[in-house]
């Protein structure tokens, strides 16, 4: 968190973090996923698969009725997501689309930093272009944790066949996880996407999008513990000092470090989004 800190302060970014409550513990991410992007709190299977055939408006509709391209960044897609219609995205960047060419990396074969090079190169370089709402599902974080991949300081490197050194590629550490301690696996992994944020905050500043970073759910209990809260951090980043208002005003604190309990469940943030970024806000950035 500190060199993410440092970075949000050196490129003009403020940034404001809160607690909310996940509907599921230690998996189950698209139950999050669905709660955050439709406003209905969802908890189990049966009550996800009865949201996808009802006419529920999510994220994704609201921010295409104000202009916006919509985009899902899923590299953690690799088998047909019927399902995918129920939220509308002009296009879904799923694992086969990434085209990744590079060595792979565990269970989920493609390093977060390539997925996310991949789309702002294809997506969003250009300012030339239709405003964008992208959501994009990191995987490098999700289970089993490792290898966590290296980090290439050079992003346009990662989008050829070669986007390592042969030095570098031989020194990742492949060893099996230790099922016994997971947890050094897991902070590794979590730093690994906290430097890829923070290397995207400065490629962006210049574009001056507003960026929300949060956890879907808890790590398993054998890292989290038995005892763990179903908490998830909120982190809300804009170079505009006013866009975050409306989130502090419901209780997001300054910084990336809140504390105390809870500002509400998950389903409420997708209300709290839609009011913060009134119609006001999208006309004036409609360019």
């Amino acid at each position: 968190f500190k060199d993410l800190g440092a970075s949000a302060d050196e490129h003009g970014w403020q940034a404001v973090s809160a607690f909310y409550e996940s509907p599921t513990f230690g998996g189950g991410s698209w139950l999050s996923h669905a709660t955050l992007m439709t406003g209905a709190w969802v908890i189990g299977q049966n009550q996800y698969q009865l949201l996808l055939t009802a006419d529920r408006r999510t994220l994704v509709q609201h921010f295409k009725e104000a202009g916006f391209r919509a985009v899902a960044l899923m590299p953690g897609l690799r088998m047909a997501w019927p399902e995918g219609a129920f939220y509308k995205y002009d296009k879904i960047l799923d694992a086969d689309s990434l085209d990744y060419k590079g060595p792979r990396f565990g269970w989920w074969e493609i390093p977060d930093q390539y997925s996310l090079a991949r789309f702002y190169n294809e997506e969003a370089i250009t300012d030339d272009r239709r405003p964008l709402f992208v959501f994009f599902a990191t995987i490098t974080s999700h289970m089993p944790f490792t290898p966590t991949p290296p980090y290439q300081n050079d992003w346009l490197r990662l989008l050829s066949s070669t986007p390592y050194d042969e030095d570098v590629l031989s020194s990742t550490d492949n060893s099996p996880l230790d099922w016994n301690n997971v947890g050094p696996a897991y902070a590794k992994a979590i730093a690994y996407n906290l430097h890829l944020l923070s290397d995207f905050l400065e490629i962006t500043a210049h574009q001056e999008p507003l960026i929300i970073a949060l956890g879907d759910h808890q790590p398993p209990s054998i890292v989290a513990g038995t005892e763990a809260p179903w908490l998830v951090p909120v982190h809300i980043f804009s170079r505009e000092t006013g866009l975050l208002e409306p989130f502090s005003s419901s209780g997001f604190q300054k910084g990336l470090h809140p504390n105390g309990p809870a500002v509400d469940r998950l389903d409420q943030l997708h209300g709290l989004i839609l009011r913060a970024l009134d119609s006001d806000w999208q006309a004036t950035h409609r360019e």
